[in-house]
């Protein structure tokens, strides 16, 4: 990455004030006010009456500021990482950092499970809306989407294969499930204007989604943009969707071994393409999980074994990708 012209004001399609950055980041805003006049970073600029305004961009810089800083990095030193990183090293670098652990289980989510898991159950959607509607309204989303959403689904799934529903109870159970996540991730906070998008899909032949849709509900609260495909997307679509669409990352799930063996080839139809910025290509999924084997079968990074840990690499790989491009 280059060092920006002080003299250049950043973009400002969406500009945060001084507060609004301190809070998203954690930075206060003291401190944003020492590094300016010490580092000239960040760079702000000033509305009529003299106050910062910060672009998406400085705010994207910041979090990875701030995320180095919390890892024991000095702030001197991170805010010079952040300048002169390359950005191939600095990618590679963010899938072998520690991941922040998961916070434990809520008790009072365990009845909302409970709850909509029965109203399911009974084919009350009605009923199943209203208590997701009033659990967004006194707990964080993350928390619903891992500690409800997920256990109920894996809860279904269980369920049917051992013969204790029916498959339309399933079907009903797991196609409300799937409008509510996109729901939400249509109500999610606008993207990030500066990054390029993040793409969803399964992997070949995958049709199975729910941690796939789990994963873009978590990504849009952190304001990345998502381009959500779903089910079994052909790998002969990789040259053309990396030229019309140019994404940072291609993100693919694999519940099944067969559906994992089918992504190893997936480098066969994107090492010709030289006319884009090549996206990069993650994957996971219960594939990965059962057979550990399959992970070195194929290319790409491996985000984890879990939907928490996967959506955190993937937020450090998309702040490096968007911070430290050129």
């Amino acid at each position: 990455m280059h060092d920006s012209n002080p003299e250049v004001s950043p973009r400002l399609e969406s500009p945060f004030s001084i507060g609004a950055v301190a809070q998203i980041t954690g930075i206060p805003e003291a401190t944003l006010r020492v590094w300016e006049r010490r580092y000239h970073f960040p760079q702000a600029m000033r509305t009529p009456g003299r106050q910062r305004q910060y672009s998406q961009r400085e705010a994207l810089r910041l979090q990875w500021v701030k995320m180095r800083m919390d890892e024991g990095m000095r702030a001197s030193k991170a805010i010079r990482a952040c300048h002169l990183m390359d950005r191939n090293s600095a990618i590679a670098a963010t899938l072998h950092e520690p991941l922040t652990a998961h916070k434990a289980q809520d008790p009072g989510l365990l009845a909302v499970r409970s709850a909509l898991l029965a109203a399911l159950l009974a084919y009350d959607s009605a009923r199943a809306s209203q208590i997701l509607n009033e659990a967004t309204l006194a707990h964080p989303l993350e928390d619903i989407v891992l500690q409800v959403i997920g256990p109920t689904l894996s809860a279904i799934g269980e369920s049917w294969s051992a013969g204790e529903i029916e498959v339309a109870t399933e079907h009903f159970a797991s196609n409300f499930l799937r409008h509510q996540s996109l729901m939400w991730m249509r109500a999610s906070p606008p993207p990030y204007q500066d990054a390029r998008s993040i793409v969803l899909a399964c992997a070949p032949e995958e049709l199975h989604e729910g941690s796939l849709l789990m994963l873009g509900v978590l990504l849009r609260q952190l304001r990345w943009p998502v381009l959500y495909l779903g089910q079994s997307l052909p790998l002969t679509d990789l040259p053309a969707l990396a030229d019309h669409v140019s994404p940072a990352l291609v993100v693919f799930v694999a519940m099944s071994e067969p559906a994992a063996q089918a992504l190893s080839n997936w480098p066969r139809w994107l090492v010709h393409e030289t006319e884009t910025k090549l996206p990069i290509i993650g994957y996971g999924g219960r594939a990965f999980t059962e057979n550990p084997a399959l992970v070195g079968l194929v290319p790409g990074a491996y985000l984890g074994e879990t939907i928490y840990e996967g959506c955190q690499r993937i937020h450090r790989l998309m702040l490096n990708i968007t911070v430290l491009q050129d």
